[in-house]
């Protein structure tokens, strides 16, 4: 069996726990290398994870012949470390958001040229809870979908945040950073591919971050003339015993469902049934859809065009938010 070798390119958020936790239960990938520019991310982390760190992707490249990286650098980085990643043939593992402005989500599309290479860790699609709701209603359970409405609120904790997360060249917006992952759960339930987007954003900030909104929409009305709306706050109360009490609530002509993921429970009630729980399908872990493409286990489920899809949406109502609500079609 060939092992596949892959490098961490920046580890500015948490989520590169995603690989990491799926790397210690495989044998067929091999971390070897990590590139972050901040000195101190890139000796905390080269020396958990027990590989040699770099200042830069060159610097590593020069060292090290991969087949794949992980990209988890600052969100206002990545468009171009996964452009260069692909312009060197190499399989791309990213966190959201994949960029922040449609221009750049053109670049990646432009670079990987069709050929299935950037795996988004969207990983609510992987949820037990979001796989059985699209079973259920993919088997007509609710009837036909009316209208969708989501809920992301998340603790803020600012003083636990790295100072990049409030500079929107590198962090973007709320609405960049929080909508793509129902964006792509309403196309990937509907099969949407077009449609209106627009955005909204707070003007309410928090203490010592002005322009740091504290909460956004995304709207949507697709070709169907169906409607989702899915809002997204950082005010989930920090004595909260979850960091969010995310949800998404399917509003069908027979019945609907509630998809409460923060709390891991699915709720199901129709004209014809009663409040019901169904039984939950085992989880599937963030990276294992990328990991497994990486390796040829399995085809990617989220693919590229469809990551690509989800990411420009979202850059849009993000665009939307910041000029006050303009409509854009997609």
């Amino acid at each position: 069996m060939s092992v596949k070798k892959l490098a961490i390119l920046g580890a500015a958020h948490g989520h590169i726990s995603y690989v990491t936790d799926a790397l210690a239960t495989r044998s067929d990938v091999e971390l070897v290398a990590l590139a972050d520019h901040d000195v101190a991310r890139r000796a905390s982390y080269g020396a958990k994870l027990g590989v040699p760190g770099y200042a830069d992707m060159t610097s590593l490249l020069a060292r090290h012949d991969i087949d794949a990286a992980a990209v988890i650098a600052e969100p206002g980085l990545r468009a171009g470390l996964i452009e260069a990643c692909l312009e060197r043939g190499l399989f791309v593992i990213a966190d959201k958001p994949l960029a922040l402005t449609v221009e750049e989500v053109e670049r990646i599309a432009k670079a990987d040229g069709g050929r299935n290479r950037v795996a988004l860790m969207l990983e609510k699609r992987f949820y037990p809870v979001t796989r059985k709701a699209r079973e259920l209603f993919l088997g007509g359970e609710i009837g036909d979908l009316v209208a969708i409405t989501s809920t992301g609120p998340h603790k803020l904790l600012p003083s636990a945040r790295p100072a990049w997360f409030f500079d929107p060249s590198l962090y973007g917006s709320i609405v960049n950073d929080l909508a793509v992952h129902d964006i792509d759960l309403v196309l990937w339930l509907t099969g949407a591919r077009s449609g209106r987007v627009s955005g909204w954003k707070s003007p309410a900030c928090p203490e010592k971050h002005a322009g740091f909104a504290l909460a956004g929409r995304a709207l949507l009305t697709l070709e169907t003339g169906l409607q989702a709306v899915i809002d997204m706050d950082w005010r989930q109360p920090e004595a909260a015993a979850r960091h969010g009490d995310y949800a998404m609530r399917l509003i069908g002509t027979r019945g609907r469902m509630d998809i409460l993921f923060g709390e891991g429970r699915l709720l199901v009630e129709t004209d014809s049934r009663s409040l019901w729980e169904p039984d939950l399908p085992a989880p599937i872990g963030p990276a294992d859809d990328a990991l497994d493409a990486l390796t040829g286990k399995a085809p990617l489920q989220v693919s590229t065009a469809e990551a690509l899809l989800a990411s420009c949406i979202a850059a849009l109502a993000a665009a939307s938010a910041e000029e006050g609500g303009h409509d854009y079609r997609w």
